[in-house]
């Protein structure tokens, strides 16, 4: 007996070895899958697909308690952003760069629409996170909604969030990209953080054209 135990020890721990080597393999294929697609449009400004991606159904809620969902994508297209109104420093400026940029974008891209989600449920309540949004532009979309909701909103399209700070003053790092969404209602790309209005007007213009010519 004493014979066989550390032998029968060695095959448990070389199953779990293999079983593990064999998760992460998995999920290195997954997320190989995931980032495969191509681009038509890439520069240190935007990254544009040669393929729109699928969203998968989600529900969120802006004011009154209205629903937001994946079928108010289509039709449109969306700028999506992910912030949080106790935001000091990225939210405001990406807002008010999109508040500057959107008179001149409405007027060739009328149905475009501007929606901001918020990634601090605790503490924003769905009028709450609409006036923040409406404060830069009467326009824009305020949404939120239940933990679970946003955590799969988040997924899919790789938004990073985590909390700094204690208390109720706390603050979110989060990902600063902004999301564009075609009239089909699919992911089409993404526009990096701390572009100028007028920059932000062309590469949306030049983004929309070579994804429209593909």
């Amino acid at each position: 007996m004493t014979n066989k135990e550390p032998v029968s020890h060695h095959k448990t721990i070389t199953l779990i070895v293999f079983l593990c080597a064999a998760i992460m393999a998995s999920v290195f294929v997954y997320h190989a899958k995931q980032t495969s697609n191509p681009t038509i449009y890439a520069n240190d400004k935007a990254s544009i697909f040669a393929v729109s991606r699928e969203i998968k159904p989600f529900e969120l809620v802006t004011q009154n308690g209205q629903t937001f969902s994946q079928k108010n994508l289509n039709d449109h297209w969306t700028l999506l952003f992910f912030g949080f109104t106790h935001c000091s420093n990225v939210c405001p400026t990406t807002l008010e760069m999109m508040n500057r940029s959107y008179a001149k974008l409405h007027d060739f891209y009328p149905n475009l629409q501007i929606v901001l989600v918020s990634l601090d449920p605790d503490r924003d309540t769905p009028d709450a996170v609409s006036k923040y949004a409406q404060s830069f532009n009467q326009a824009f979309i305020g949404s939120t909604g239940k933990l679970n909701e946003l955590r799969k909103l988040q997924s899919q399209f790789g938004i990073y969030a985590a909390r700094e700070g204690t208390g109720n003053d706390y603050q979110l790092q989060h990902t600063s990209s902004i999301m564009l969404i075609d009239p089909k209602g699919k992911w089409a790309g993404l526009f990096n953080y701390g572009m100028k209005p007028e920059t932000f007007i062309n590469t949306f213009d030049e983004s929309v054209k070579a994804f429209s010519q593909s």
